[in-house]
């Protein structure tokens, strides 16, 4: 292909389009609003639904809860897992305690962790016995838990940009307790931030906030239609987002740097056609090569995610400049007019390479606005 003179304005466009998009990304990083608390799926709800806790609701049994993480790692994207551990704290009054004094109740097995996945590979066990609170009229009990948690609501269409929430899904574990029978109801602690500690930091993200949610998951009985049950439930929920900078240059720029030379190819001077058809065919073979690499980390989704948009546009382009040489290497073979075929190739060369820009942009301007 013969060099086409607006080559130094397409590389102008390229580094303006790289900027742009960092300083887009570090201002605005298209990764949506916090995710909150699901009050369906997301929280763990199999059948039944989820409602609200009455500000004027009073149990006889009020069980205060509190829960500090220690350590908080194994995120993964592709089986939406994490692993976690720490400490449980349980205060109650005396009307619950009779009932565990008589044996009716076990405290060890009031809660349980909904959420958790791979029960075999869990541990939920006491630190020490029962203990009495000062003054004799409240009772405590540590539990020390660990184990595989599952995230049902991850969105993923604008990875690799993300914002996630990973929940601790706590729900009483005791039919006997459900509210219908005058029972449990899990107070939380009023101040997120104490619940999560130093041991939440989670390699590749940045910790955006935490918040306790309680809920009422209301159920019928499978075996009896028409008996509904309530159960109190507390929701841990941790925030976390990619950093925008990190998130470019790991999976932006290569895929930048690659099209670039895509897109660069048909300014090379007319003598070097064997080069020219290699780098759309070299192209090609990064970007999959790239978009596998990407997807291995990602489970399968219903939707292209941001970075699948891009990388779709992408294989489009360097067919259409694959093509774009041999249209231009027949027409100038066909054409007795050279001077006239090379500038016909030139300015199609310039269409084809300004509007795939334009592509990319509209791509981007699309999902910042969505």
């Amino acid at each position: 292909m013969p060099a086409w003179p607006g080559g130094r304005r397409l590389l102008l466009g390229l580094l303006g389009l790289v900027v742009a998009l960092s300083l887009g990304l570090i201002s605005h990083p298209p990764g949506g609003k916090r995710p909150t608390a699901d009050q369906g799926q997301g929280m763990g709800v199999v059948a039944g639904q989820m409602l609200p806790v009455p500000s004027d609701l009073r149990v006889p049994y009020p069980v205060q809860l509190a829960l500090e993480l220690q350590d908080l790692r194994g995120l993964e994207l592709s089986s939406k897992t994490f692993k976690a551990q720490g400490l449980l704290r349980l205060e109650w009054g005396e009307p619950l305690q009779g009932r565990i004094r008589s044996g009716e109740l076990d405290p060890q097995r009031l809660l349980h962790f909904v959420n958790q996945v791979e029960g075999w590979n869990s541990l939920l066990e006491p630190t020490g016995p029962v203990l009495a609170q000062p003054g004799g009229q409240r009772y405590g009990l540590n539990l020390r838990f660990e184990g595989l948690f599952y995230v049902n609501d991850f969105n993923f269409q604008r990875s690799p940009f993300l914002r996630v929430s990973l929940p601790l899904i706590l729900e009483v574990a005791d039919d006997r307790l459900a509210l219908e029978r005058q029972g449990v109801l899990l107070q939380p602690p009023q101040d997120a931030e104490r619940l999560t500690g130093g041991g939440v930091a989670m390699a590749g993200f940045v910790q955006d906030g935490a918040a306790v949610h309680s809920a009422l998951h209301r159920r019928e009985n499978p075996l009896r239609p028409g008996q509904v049950q309530t159960l109190s439930r507390m929701v841990l929920q941790i925030d976390y987002r990619t950093e925008p900078v990190a998130s470019l240059l790991k999976w932006i720029l290569p895929l930048i740097v690659v099209m670039g030379v895509v897109l660069l190819a048909p300014s090379l001077d007319s003598g070097r056609d064997d080069l020219s058809f290699g780098l759309p065919s070299a192209g090609l073979l990064s970007l999959v090569v790239l978009q596998e690499s990407y997807r291995n980390q990602m489970p399968d989704t219903p939707y292209l995610t941001f970075l699948d948009q891009l990388y779709a546009y992408s294989y489009l382009v360097a067919v259409g400049v694959f093509l774009l040489f041999l249209w231009g290497g027949n027409l100038r073979v066909r054409r007795a007019d050279a001077p006239a075929a090379m500038a016909q190739i030139n300015r199609v060369c310039g269409v084809v390479q300004l509007s795939s820009l334009l592509g990319y942009l509209v791509i981007v301007g699309w999902n910042w606005l969505v």
